[in-house]
C-alpha cells in the first residue's frame, strides 16, 4: 500500500511541478511523461503483488470522517489490480505522444502547464477510484476526475464550439453523479456506512425486504455509471466532448475514463448485489442498452465526416458490445454460472481490446491533425505516402476494432457472440442481441473502410497544408507502436489476458462458483481458447491459421514477382474530361450514399442524417426590456446585487482597521458577547 500511495503522490508532485514550470514547452511535457513513469512502475508492482500474492488491504483507515461512516480506506483486489494495470499504461502512453502533439501550432497561445498539470491529476483520480473501498470518498475522487477531464475538454476555452460541449459534459455528467450520490444514500440509511462491505450486506437485506427500493437504487447506479461509458441515450455529452478535447485528452477518457463506467457496474452489479432474480432483471436491462448502442451508436459513425467524430460514435458502438456482454453474464449468474463468467470476461476482454485499439485510432487522427491541421476526412486522402507508419498502424488497429482474425477484437467478440448464442437457448432474446451485434460488426469494418481509405488511401490531398514527407515524430509512434503491438499480441494468444481476467472475476463470488480455469476454457493455450458450457464445445485457434495465412500471402508474393509484371505509373483517366486530380477525387462523403439515405431519421419535417437522436433546440430572441429577459438576466437581479452589498460592506470593515488599539479591543469584546448570545440561543437553556 506505501507503493501505491508513493504512485498517487508522484502524479501529484508532478502536477505541482509543471505547475510551476510555467511556459517551458519543451521540457515541461519530459517532466510529466517522467512523472507517470515513475508513477506507472510502482503501479504495476502493486498489480504484480495483487496477483501473486492476493489482495492489498489496509487495514486502518487514513482517516475517518466522524459521525458519518465515512473512512478513507484503499483496497486493491484482483478487479482494481486489472483496472490499474490498463489505467497506469495508458498515462505513460499520453504524455511521451503529447509532448510533440502540444508544440503544433494550434496550441502556441494555450499554457501547456495548465494541461500537463491537470491531466495529471486526472490520472491520480481515476486511479483513486478504482482503489478506494469507501463510496463516500469514491464519489470524491469520482467528482475530482469529472472536473478535471471537464478542463481538458475546454482547454482552448476561446472556442465557443469547446465551451459548449464542456457544459454539455459538465452538466450531463453531474445529474448522473446525483443519481450515483443518492442510490449511495439509500444503501447508507440501510447500513450506517459508506464502507463497500456494508453496502455490499445492505443489499442482501433489501433483497429480501425491500425489493421494490433496490430496484431504485440499481436503476440509479446503473444511469449513474452509463452516462460516464457513454451508453445510450445517457452517453449524448461523448460526441461532442472527446472532439474537443486535444488528442491526448481524447485518448485519455477513451483508455480510462469512460472504463470506469464499467468498472462500476461490474462492483455493483456482480460484487454488491447477490445473485437472485435481481440481476436477471437488471441483467436484460443491461443487455439490451448495450444492443442499443452498438447499433445506433456504429451506424451514426457511419456518416460521419470528422476523424474524432467519427471515432467518437464508435466509443458509443464498442462499449454497447462491453454492456451486452456484462449484461448477459449478470443475467445468467442465477441460472449459468460458467455462461456468466465466459460473458463477463468476453466484455472485459472486450474492454482491453478497445483501450487497444481505440487509443491507437485516437492517436492517429491526433498525427493525421498534426501533419496537415483538419480533422475533415473529406480535405484529406493517400497520406500514406507521408505517414506510411502511421497508415500501417492505422490499417493494424482497424482491421482489430471490426473484429478481423486474427486481432485481438476478433477474439472478444467472439467470446461475445458464443455467449449470447449459447444463452439465446435459455433465453432466445439474447439470440436476438447477440445476431445485431454480428451485423452491426460488418457496418463497422464499412466504416472503417471509408476511414482508411479516405484519410491514407486514394489520390493525395493535404488540405494545402503542403505537408512534407516524413512520418510524425518517434514520441508519438512509438505509443501507436504499443498499442498496435498489443492488438496483434492479444489477437494471437488470446489465452494470455483471458486468464488474468479469469482470476479478477472469480473472487468476486463465492467459493467454488464455477471451479478453477479448465472447467470453463479447458485446456486451453495461450494461442487458442476452448469453451466449455453444458457438454458443449467451441474454441478458436488464432496462431495457425494465422501461420497459414501468412504462407498464402507469401505464395502469392512470389507467384506475383515470378510473373515480372510490368507496372507504370499514370494520371487518372476521367473518359476525356478536362477533370483535375482533385475534383476527381473520391472523398468520404461519397461513400455508402444510397445505404446513408436509407438509414436517416424522419419525423415529419424533421430529418438528420444517421439514426442518432439529437434534440434541436429552438432560437429564442429576447428584447432587451422584456420581461422575460430580465427575469434570466441573473446578473442583473441577482450577482450584481449581492456583489455591490458585499464591497459596502468590507469598506465599512475596513474602516475598522483605524490603528488604534482600544478600537481592536472594543471590536474583541463585541465578538465574545455575540459568541456567548449564540452559545445560550444554541444550548436551549441547558
Amino acid at each position: 500500500m506505501p507503493t501505491f500511495f508513493a504512485a498517487v503522490a508522484i502524479y501529484l508532485t508532478g502536477a505541482l511541478i509543471t505547475l510551476w514550470m510555467g511556459d517551458r514547452r519543451r521540457s515541461i511535457g519530459w517532466v510529466a511523461w517522467g512523472a507517470s513513469s515513475l508513477a506507472t512502475v510502482l503501479i504495476l508492482a502493486c498489480v504484480i503483488q495483487v496477483f501473486t500474492s492476493g489482495p492489498i488491504i489496509m487495514e486502518k483507515a487514513l482517516w475517518q470522517v466522524p459521525g458519518l461512516g465515512a473512512s478513507l480506506l484503499f483496497r486493491i483486489d484482483y478487479l482494481s489490480a486489472l483496472f490499474l494495470a490498463i489505467i497506469s499504461i495508458i498515462s505513460v502512453l499520453v504524455t511521451l505522444y503529447a509532448q510533440s502533439f502540444m508544440q503544433i501550432a494550434h496550441y502556441q497561445q494555450q499554457s501547456l502547464r495548465y494541461f500537463y498539470a491537470v491531466l495529471l491529476l486526472f490520472f491520480a483520480a481515476v486511479i483513486a477510484v478504482v482503489a478506494i473501498s469507501d463510496l463516500f470518498f469514491f464519489f470524491i475522487f469520482w467528482e475530482m476526475m469529472t472536473l478535471c477531464s471537464y478542463l481538458l475538454v475546454i482547454y482552448r476555452s476561446n472556442d465557443a464550439t469547446r465551451l459548449r460541449a464542456g457544459f454539455k459534459y459538465f452538466f450531463m455528467t453531474h445529474v448522473a453523479t446525483a443519481f450515483l450520490f443518492i442510490g449511495g444514500l439509500v444503501l447508507y440509511l440501510h447500513s450506517g456506512s459508506f464502507s463497500f462491505t456494508a453496502l455490499k450486506s445492505a443489499m442482501v437485506q433489501m433483497q429480501s425486504a425491500s425489493p421494490g427500493l433496490l430496484h431504485l437504487v440499481l436503476g440509479f447506479f446503473l444511469l449513474g455509471f452509463a452516462t460516464k461509458a457513454g451508453i445510450l441515450p445517457m452517453g449524448d455529452w461523448l460526441p461532442d466532448a472527446y472532439p474537443a478535447a486535444p488528442a491526448p485528452a481524447s485518448v485519455s477518457f477513451a483508455g480510462s475514463m469512460t472504463k470506469l463506467g464499467i468498472y462500476g457496474v461490474i462492483r455493483v452489479f456482480c460484487d454488491f448485489l447477490p445473485a437472485g432474480s435481481h440481476s436477471q432483471v437488471w441483467g436484460l436491462t443491461i443487455a439490451c442498452l448495450g444492443a442499443i448502442s452498438i447499433l445506433v451508436g456504429t451506424m451514426t459513425a457511419l456518416v460521419q465526416e470528422d476523424a474524432k467524430r467519427l471515432l467518437s460514435f464508435h466509443v458509443i458502438g464498442q462499449m454497447g458490445y462491453i454492456f451486452l456482454a456484462i449484461g448477459t453474464g449478470i443475467y445468467f449468474l442465477p441460472v449459468q454460472p460458467v455462461l456468466a463468467i465466459i460473458a463477463l470476461g468476453a466484455g472485459i476482454f472486450h474492454l482491453i481490446n478497445n483501450v487497444c485499439y481505440k487509443s491507437c485510432l485516437f492517436f492517429v487522427a491526433g498525427s493525421v491533425f498534426y501533419k496537415v491541421g483538419t480533422r475533415d476526412i473529406n480535405k484529406i486522402g493517400g497520406l500514406a505516402t507521408i505517414l506510411p507508419l502511421t497508415a500501417g498502424v492505422a490499417v493494424i488497429a482497424f482491421l482489430s476494432i471490426a473484429g478481423i482474425p486474427p486481432f485481438s477484437g476478433f477474439s472478444s467478440k467472439w467470446l461475445i457472440y458464443e455467449a449470447t448464442l449459447r444463452g439465446g437457448f435459455l433465453k432466445p432474446v439474447f439470440v436476438i442481441l447477440g445476431l445485431l451485434a454480428i451485423f452491426v460488426s460488418a457496418v463497422t469494418l464499412a466504416s472503417f473502410i471509408k476511414f482508411i481509405g479516405s484519410v491514407f488511401y486514394g489520390k493525395y490531398a493535404d488540405n494545402k497544408s503542403k505537408a512534407k514527407t516524413g512520418d510524425v515524430p518517434w514520441s508519438m509512434q512509438i505509443p501507436q507502436f504499443v498499442l498496435a503491438g498489443l492488438c496483434i499480441l492479444f489477437g494471437l494468444f488470446p489465452r494470455l489476458p483471458v486468464q488474468w481476467i479469469f482470476r479478477a472475476l472469480t473472487p468476486l463470488f463465492p467459493p467454488g462458483f464455477v471451479g478453477d480455469a479448465s472447467s470453463v476454457y479447458g485446456h486451453s493455450t495461450l494461442a487458442g481458447l476452448e469453451l466449455h458450457v453444458n457438454d458443449a464445445a467451441a474454441g478458436w485457434q488464432a496462431l495457425p491459421l494465422f501461420v497459414v495465412f501468412v504462407l498464402c500471402a507469401a505464395l502469392a508474393f512470389y507467384l506475383f514477382r515470378s510473373a515480372k509484371v510490368t507496372q507504370r505509373a499514370d494520371q487518372t483517366w476521367f473518359g476525356g474530361e478536362p477533370i483535375k486530380n482533385e475534383d476527381g477525387r473520391y472523398r468520404a462523403h461519397s461513400y455508402y450514399l444510397p445505404f446513408k439515405q436509407i438509414f436517416r431519421i424522419r419525423i415529419g419535417k424533421y430529418e438528420r442524417p444517421g439514426v442518432y437522436p439529437t434534440i434541436r433546440y429552438p432560437d429564442i430572441h429576447l428584447k432587451k426590456d422584456d420581461f422575460w429577459h430580465r427575469l434570466i438576466d441573473v446578473d442583473r437581479w441577482f450577482y450584481t446585487p449581492l456583489v455591490n452589498a458585499t464591497m459596502r460592506f468590507l469598506r465599512f470593515f475596513s474602516n475598522t482597521h483605524s490603528g488604534l488599539p482600544h478600537v481592536y479591543l472594543l471590536w474583541m469584546l463585541i465578538g465574545a458577547l455575540l459568541t456567548v448570545i449564540l452559545l445560550f440561543a444554541f444550548s436551549a437553556g441547558k
